[in-house]
Parts: structure tokens; sequence; C-alpha cells
């Protein structure tokens, strides 16, 4: 094997390795959320801390000739609540116009602006310290389900 090929075998599986270590949360967003608000209460479950993400989350208005958007960031956290580094946008489930790109990028980081510092319990705090979150926010604002209830929540 050469040393590019070997380079690159490496290189994938240290990537696989570090998705493998990412803790991911779906959050299915089925109405617009008029009035986000930062976390109420304690967190100390991955379901409150879905619930508070879904809580803070203010989607984008929808541009009715291309849908809605479905996207994925990360996130880590301390110990005390507060962000370890900058959330990042990593993907967008279809592509994105320049201007739909910006909106969701400041959506992110007015979403977690309003949850941080999160109200961790001490016990979740030790189990978040330094994890990585990747965060799904699934937009079916649109379908017909919207009607049901306000959102639906996964851990993976």
């Amino acid at each position: 094997m050469t040393r590019a090929a070997l380079a690159a075998v490496v290189l994938l599986v240290a990537a696989e390795a570090a998705l493998a270590q990412a803790t991911i949360l779906t959050i299915e967003i089925t109405r617009s959320n008029s009035r986000p608000r930062g976390p109420m209460g304690s967190i100390g479950n991955l379901q409150e801390l879905m619930a508070a993400f879904a809580g803070c989350w203010e989607p984008p208005p929808i541009d009715a000739s291309r849908g809605p958007v479905d996207l994925t960031f990360q996130v880590s956290f301390k110990r005390s609540g507060e962000l370890f580094g900058k959330p990042r946008v990593v993907n967008f489930a279809r592509p994105v116009t320049d201007e739909e790109r910006q909106l969701y990028y400041t959506a992110v980081a007015e979403a977690v602006d309003r949850c941080a510092p999160m109200p961790f319990t001490e016990s979740m705090g030790g189990a978040v310290a330094g994890r990585t979150f990747r965060v799904n926010f699934l937009d079916r604002r649109n379908s017909r389900k919207a009607e049901v209830s306000w959102l639906t929540m996964t851990t993976s």
C-alpha cells in the first residue's frame, strides 16, 4: 500500500471515530416558534437538552419557491454549560442560496446564544463536558403532520 493510500485510510478511520463520538440529537420542527426562549429549568438528560434547543430555535421563514431547509450543526459545552468553542453548521439537506445560508447561520447563532449557558445539573454537566453534539433540525412546517404538535425529539 502506498503512503498516500495509507494516509487516506488513516484519515478516514479517524474521521469515522470522531463522528462516532458525536451524540446526535434530532429535533423535528412542525411549526414556527414565535417566542423562542432559553431553558426555564435545569437540564438533566438528553430529552431536556433537545427540548431546550427546540425552545431556543426560531426557524427562518420558508422560501415558498424552494421549501424548508433541514440542517445539522455541531456544538460542544463545558461542564458549566458554557459553549466550548463556536457552533458550526455542518450540513444542509438540500442546496441553499447564499441568502438562505446566511439566514440559517444567523438563526443557529441566535438559538445557541439564547440557550447558553445551558443550566446543566451537576451530573449532566459532567456527562456532556467536551462532548460534540450534532443537532439535526428537521423542518416539517409544510407537512400535513405539522398541525399535530410543535416538535418531536429523538436521540441516536
